[in-house]
């Protein structure tokens, strides 16, 4: 079931967060991550629109939105690959009539993922605070 996240999520969300993002971005430094932990619970979750995808009592994981832009799609490591950031990602679709999302150039499975859901380079750039370039990706293409 999807559904809006609330504020006694955050702390479920930015622990998710955490965990999935130690995997998919080992060339971060961890200790990056654990301050942005805390700007996503305290910060930028309360701004953005999150919706949750769970089975009873478990987040399975999350997709944050500012607009039509995907902040962040996070999926618990032993979750991924059966269908859930589809269907996070299908969900915004419904909402939006197009979607953008940003993503490292090294993070590969992001790439593969996104292209998979018709998704397309649109632009290159630099991130804002770390010196690792990414894509910036558009649904439709």
């Amino acid at each position: 079931m999807i559904r809006h996240a609330t504020n006694t999520d955050f702390r479920e969300l930015a622990d998710l967060y955490m965990d999935a993002s130690l995997i998919a971005h080992p060339f971060i430094d961890p200790d990056y991550l654990a301050l942005d932990k805390v700007a996503l619970r305290e910060v930028r979750l309360p701004l953005e629109e999150a919706f949750v995808y769970e089975q009873p009592g478990e987040i399975l994981g999350f997709i944050a939105l500012q607009g039509p832009e995907i902040k962040g799609l996070f999926v618990k490591a032993d979750q991924q690959r059966k269908g859930i950031g589809r269907a996070l990602v299908d969900y915004a679709k419904d909402l939006h009539d197009h979607l953008d999302v940003r993503i490292f150039q090294e993070n590969y499975a992001a790439q593969r993922f996104y292209y998979a859901l018709g998704f397309e380079v649109a632009e290159e750039g630099a991130h804002h605070a770390l010196p690792h370039p990414e894509y910036r990706m558009r649904w439709p293409a």
